[in-house]
C-alpha cells in the first residue's frame, strides 16, 4: 500500500477513536473528522462515502482478521471465540473498547459473536439430543446476548478483570444452561 495512503489512513483512524470518546458515533460528521486528521475531504470522499462507510470498512477488516484467528478453533466454537475476542479487546485496549463501548457501534460486537454461529449450532446438534433447531437457536442468542452484557459491563470498567476471568465466567454460565440439553 502506498506510504501516503497509509499515513492517510492512520490519521483518520486516531481521529475517530479522538471523536469516539467525546461523541457518539452518528453525530460525527465528516467535516470533523477530517478536520481532526487533517485532511482535505477530498481526500476522505475519494475513498469513502461518509463516516458510517468508513466505520463499517474498519470493521469489515477487524472481522476478517478475527475470522482467521478463529480458524483453527474446532470444537466449543462459541465459548472458546468468546474468550478469544475478549482477549483481543484487552490487547486492543486503543481500538476495541471505543468501538465497542457506549458512543460506537452498538451491533459490532453482535457481529463479532455470530461469526461462529453456524459452526456452533452444528456442534450443538451433535452433543444436545433433546434441544430442537429452534432451542439451539434460541440458546445462541440468549449466550450471544449475555455475553455481550458482560464484555459490555467489563469494557466500562476499564477491562480490569482478566480476559481469562471473564472467559472463564462466561463459559460457566453456558455450560451449565447447555447441560440442562444432554
Amino acid at each position: 500500500m502506498d506510504k501516503r495512503i497509509e499515513r492517510t489512513n492512520t490519521k483518520l483512524r486516531y481521529s475517530l477513536l479522538t471523536l469516539l470518546k467525546k461523541n457518539n458515533l452518528n453525530k460525527i460528521t465528516v467535516l470533523e473528522l477530517c478536520k481532526e486528521a487533517k485532511i482535505n475531504r477530498t481526500t476522505f470522499y475519494k475513498y469513502y462515502l461518509d463516516v458510517d462507510d468508513y466505520v463499517k470498512k474498519i470493521e469489515k477488516v477487524l472481522l476478517e482478521e478475527l475470522k482467521e484467528e478463529v480458524a483453527d478453533i474446532n470444537r466449543n466454537f462459541l465459548i472458546t471465540y468468546i474468550g478469544r475476542i475478549v482477549e483481543r479487546i484487552k490487547k486492543e485496549k486503543d481500538l476495541y473498547p471505543i468501538l465497542l463501548g457506549s458512543n460506537g457501534d452498538k451491533f459490532f460486537l453482535r457481529r463479532i459473536l455470530y461469526l461462529v454461529h453456524n459452526e456452533s449450532v452444528e456442534e450443538w446438534q451433535r452433543l444436545l439430543k433433546k434441544a430442537s433447531e429452534e432451542d439451539l437457536d434460541n440458546i445462541y442468542i440468549f449466550i450471544v446476548d449475555g455475553s455481550i452484557g458482560i464484555i459490555e459491563k467489563w469494557i466500562k470498567n476499564n477491562c480490569k478483570d482478566d480476559p481469562e476471568t471473564i472467559a472463564l465466567f462466561i463459559n460457566k454460565l453456558c455450560m451449565s444452561g447447555l447441560s440442562s440439553f444432554i
